[in-house]
């Protein structure tokens, strides 16, 4: 149907639709779905803007409310700044930034409305809501009839005769906790603020507005606000009489002169104003078709697939036919018509619904995070209400339930702590409301460990039987599943072949947000996030002599345990959640944390080949060179003594021999530890240099040479790490059973152990290393023109670095200038001093005082970010990496000095080693899908630190270095272009040594 009414009349039917409130709404309402439609192909956030259209075509096409209009009007607020600061500066001031991801979209909010052929509507000075009044206004004196769109509560002075409110609301009732659409009239006010809408005004100057900032009366709120205005008639009334009011505290809070005055000013913040000078008026914003090719242009250019063939289909047109609007295309540009994209990267993990019921007034990031840790701690925390399934009637209902929910919290109970090797024993499940249940599998009776020897404990569903009906829901794309440290979960369901998406994980939810503020274990959330102290592990599975495994413990103990972590986890993700949005941490969780949930999971489950037989001749020559070691060390000292008793080493060192440096630790002994050694052979005593030699001998030994054979999987005869997710303050991932990362790279000890690691036969290891991204970083943030242009031209950047200290040409440079270069730009970004330089290099302090002072005059631009970043973290306690993410320092004000420099040092360092963390974070998301795209078999395996490995057919080797390097190099984008090129170093071999 189309309109062409211009004219205001009776018949006429005015929409004035809340358009800043709806720009929220929407953009709340699209986090709830799969990412794939929240992103365009440029990675650029258009969620709010596809709901946005939509709804825009429903008022066009069916109305609301069971009306259609004559006329529309969208209405938005241009700014922040209306007259109301003027009167009360204020006003508004604690609201926080919108989300980051929902910026992009507002001046596409107004491209949207013109693209319908209707004009977004917007005043200088003025709110949204004073535009609303008066074209309300200016429509009665016509005697047309309103509808307001929104659910704005302060519109709800607008209702009386021919205008009424419809709240459309969003989602769906019932299934994310939402609320379904209402018709709001005047019987709606009363019950909302207990008095009529020509009252409300002043009900609301003395409740006041937390939310916008309005003072109002102290003490009092809409309940009392509305028994004194029912009692005295009106606000003036109520503050000239103020004196007779019994009550002491209401009576001090209407007569004191700045209370009354702060009143006076709330109700001139509340009122809207109904005779604004409209720019655009109401007769020009009847309702019409709109251009459909332009419409759709724009709908393809934004790629809304669906509400495009909508229109095409409405309107008659072909989409297929038409070009998307250029002015709208982002940096990918188009491959053809019809929405036929290059997608430069995955589409990113699917978001999370939000539940539970939200006001208009709670639409701001801020309101909503406290509204949710409202709701997770609405439900008082109750053992005695979790419940023991041992039927399939019974999980058959859990099931049914949680589908009806749309999420499930839930928690595997295993044999031991790797999932690779573990057996399950049960499965608890949470729902809203605190509702919990636990799911014994395989709980035994007896005292054998091993399940040879042990009788299951009646009263249990069979695993078959259990995993068979979980299956569908753990895998249902519809439900969302949340844990704790899901990458555990997942591997272990998945080694019963089940498949859990879509996820949720607390603790990166935490780590994305308070990362170096806390550590992100499930008990210590509860206690600091819902004042819970959980039952610990050993309270029912032992702990030492007494420790029995949960496999042993009573199934009545094991439902209280187990529950409680399920329900704990989901009270927690509806505290924690809300916060990325009104923080700013979105973006950080949605593309660095959640996503490596699974690729991790995929990792860790392909595990990597060793070679037992050069592990065992490692350990026989490291044995070897430990004895020779120990022979020069003895004699060295006079004696033998216990080379691994820190006590008598020190007796040794600083009794014996008095040597200088001694320090004594807190128990009064001598240190011996690295540093304290290696100053000493920095100064040239060959003792400290021997022990320090076969420490790390004895280390490498018994950590790799001796131990990585016991950590052959019997099943896979892989060696299967652990990659460890929130161990860091700045995103680096560490590894543990067995720990990758610490192996020595640029020795030839530790050459050899990574030697030993090994590609099955006709297949390679590849090891692509990102060269110098620190530096390149560095260069980049800190924008240092030389450094930039050397990384641009690629030249070697030390040997730039010392021609432009020195003043020696690059061609011909000394190799000892170029190694002074090397030390001072790796070190400079971990805060290197002079003491340490000198030491490094082996020269005065002096001279390594004046190498650093020469760095910062030849690149100031160093010394500023460094400056930058220590005032930062002074002033905040936190910084940033390029893309986004928050370390945070929240000791930086400790009263030690020595400990305030050490975590500046840190601040200087953060951001940079943080941006490189999140950096191949967002390669290794998007590795599996590239190398699929590209038909090749190719499979990441490790990460440590700068590097990847992976393992791939020696005959695909070639392609996949291509592949591995182009995402690796790419990965920064589209978020941010790196002022400095990326460059990777990339080979194949048949052991991890000889491809490094």
């Amino acid at each position: 149907m189309s309109f062409s009414h211009a004219e205001l009349g009776p018949n006429s039917r005015v929409f004035l639709v809340d358009g800043s409130s709806f720009v929220f709404r929407a953009y709340f309402q699209s986090i709830r779905q799969d990412a794939k439609y929240n992103y365009r192909s440029d990675r650029l956030p258009t969620g709010a803007v596809r709901l946005f259209c939509a709804k825009i075509l429903q008022f066009l096409r069916d109305g609301a409310a069971g009306e259609t209009p004559t006329h529309l009007a969208i209405i938005f607020d241009k700014s922040e700044n209306s007259f109301r600061k003027e009167i009360y500066p204020e006003y508004k001031a604690h609201r926080p930034d919108p989300p980051e991801d929902l910026v992009p979209q507002f001046p596409l909010m107004r491209d949207a409305v013109r693209a319908f052929g209707l004009k977004p509507i917007e005043q200088d000075r003025y709110e949204a809501d004073d535009l609303i009044a008066t074209y309300a206004r200016l429509a009665r004196e016509k005697g047309a009839q309103v509808l307001i769109v929104s659910a704005d509560k302060d519109l709800m002075q607008l209702i009386g005769e021919g205008v009424s409110m419809y709240d459309p609301a969003s989602g769906v009732a019932g299934k994310f906790g939402g609320r379904e659409e209402r018709f709001i009239g005047e019987g709606e006010v009363r019950d909302y603020f207990g008095v009529a809408p020509d009252k409300v005004v002043d009900v609301q100057a003395l409740a006041g507005d937390s939310t916008d900032n309005v003072p109002g009366a102290k003490g009092i709120g809409v309940k009392t606000a509305a028994q004194l205005i029912g009692e005295y008639g009106d606000l003036d009334t109520l503050l000239a009489r103020a004196g007779e009011i019994k009550q002491p505290k209401r009576r001090e809070a209407l007569t004191e002169p700045r209370n009354v005055e702060l009143i006076r000013i709330s109700k001139k913040l509340v009122e809207l104003v109904r005779d604004v000078d409209i720019e655009i008026p109401l007769e020009d914003l009847g309702v019409h078709d709109p251009d459909p090719q332009k419409l759709v242009a724009f709908l393809l250019a934004m790629e809304f697939t669906t509400i495009t063939r909508r229109v095409g289909e409405l309107y008659g047109v072909d989409p297929s036919k038409i070009d998307p609007d250029p002015a709208f295309l982002g940096a990918s540009g188009w491959r053809g018509r019809n929405g036929e994209v290059a997608l430069l990267a995955p589409p990113p993990p699917a978001p999370t619904p939000l539940p539970g019921p939200r006001e208009a007034s709670e639409l701001t990031p801020q309101a909503f995070a406290a509204a949710r840790a409202k709701l997770a701690l609405a439900a008082p925390i109750d053992r005695s209400r979790y419940e023991t399934v041992q039927s399939l009637e019974r999980l058959d209902q859990w099931i049914a339930d949680a589908y009806d929910a749309g999420l499930v919290a839930f928690d595997t109970e295993t044999t031991s702590l790797d999932p690779m090797t573990c057996h399950l024993v049960g499965v608890s499940l949470a729902l809203p409301g605190g509702r919990a249940c636990y799911i014994p599998l395989g709980h035994r009776a007896g005292p054998d460990d091993l399940f040879g020897g042990a009788e299951l404990i009646a009263g249990q569903i069979s695993m078959h039987d259990a995993i068979a009906r979980l299956k569908p829901l753990l895998e249902a794309p519809g439900v969302l599943k949340i844990a704790q440290n899901m990458k555990y979960d997942l591997t272990v369901l998945g080694g019963c072949g089940v498949a859990v998406a879509p996820i949720e994980d607390t603790m990166l939810i935490s780590y994305a947000l308070d990362s170096g503020r806390n550590n992100h274990g499930l008990d210590e959330l509860a206690q600091k996030h819902l004042g819970h102290k959980n039952i610990a592990f050993g309270e029912v599975a032992g702990t030492g002599k007494s420790f029995v495994g949960f496999a042993r413990v009573a199934i009545d103990k094991a439902t209280e345990y187990a529950a409680e972590d399920a329900d704990v986890c989901l009270r927690l993700w509806r505290v924690l959640k809300p916060r990325l949005a009104a923080e700013g941490a979105t973006t950080v969780y949605e593309t660095l944390e959640r996503p490596m949930v699974a690729t991790l999971h995929a990792m860790e489950t392909r595990g990597v080949s060793i070679d037992r037989v050069i592990l065992a001749r490692l350990s026989s020559e490291f044995a070897q060179t430990m004895a020779r070691l120990e022979d020069e060390i003895y004699e060295a000292a006079g004696e033998r003594f216990n080379l691994g008793s820190p006590k008598q080493l020190g007796d040794i060192l600083f009794g014996k021999m008095g040597l200088p440096g001694a320090k004594k630790t807190a128990t009064g002994q001598w240190s011996t530890s690295a540093s304290v050694l290696e100053d000493l052979a920095e100064d040239g005593n060959s003792f400290a240099r021997l022990i320090l030699e076969w420490r790390q001998l004895a280390k490498l030994k018994s950590t790799y040479a001796d131990s990585l054979p016991g950590f052959v999987n019997a099943t896979t005869g892989r060696v299967h790490t652990s990659f460890a997710l929130a161990a860091t303050s700045t995103g680096r991932l560490s590894s543990s059973d067995p720990n990758l990362q610490n192996i020595p790279v640029r020795n030839e000890i530790g050459r050899k152990i990574r030697a030993a690691f090994v590609a099955p036969p006709e297949r390679v290891l590849i090891s692509a290393d990102y060269s110098q991204i620190e530096l390149r970083l560095l260069a980049h943030v800190a924008d240092i023109p030389q450094l930039k242009k050397a990384f641009a031209d690629g030249l070697d950047i030390h040997a730039m670095t010392a021609s432009e200290m020195f003043g020696v040409p690059i061609e011909g440079m000394p190799s000892e200038v170029r190694r002074r270069a090397k030390a001072i730009n790796f070190g400079i970004i971990y805060g290197i001093s002079a003491f340490g330089l000198a030491n490094q290099l082996g020269i005065p302090r002096e001279e390594a005082a004046l190498y650093i002072r020469t760095y910062f005059e030849r690149f100031p631009g160093i010394r500023d970010y460094m400056d930058a970043m220590k005032k930062t973290v002074r002033e905040k306690g936190v910084v940033t990496t390029i893309f986004g993410r928050k370390c945070h320092f929240p000791r930086i004000g400790s009263a030690n000095a020595s400990e305030r420099a050490f975590f500046e040092r840190q601040a200087i360092n953060a951001p940079i080693q943080g941006a490189a963390a999140d950096i191949i974070r967002r390669a290794m998301v998007r590795m599996d899908a590239a190398l699929l795209s590209e038909g090749l078999s190719a499979q990441m395996l490790l990460q440590v630190h700068d590097e990847l490995v992976f393992e791939a057919p020696e005959a695909e080797a070639e392609k996949t270095i291509e592949v591995v390097k182009r995402v690796m190099v790419e990965a920064p984008l589209p978020a941010v272009a790196l002022a400095a090129p990326l460059k990777v170093d990339a080979r194949a071999a048949r052991n991890w040594d000889e491809a490094h």
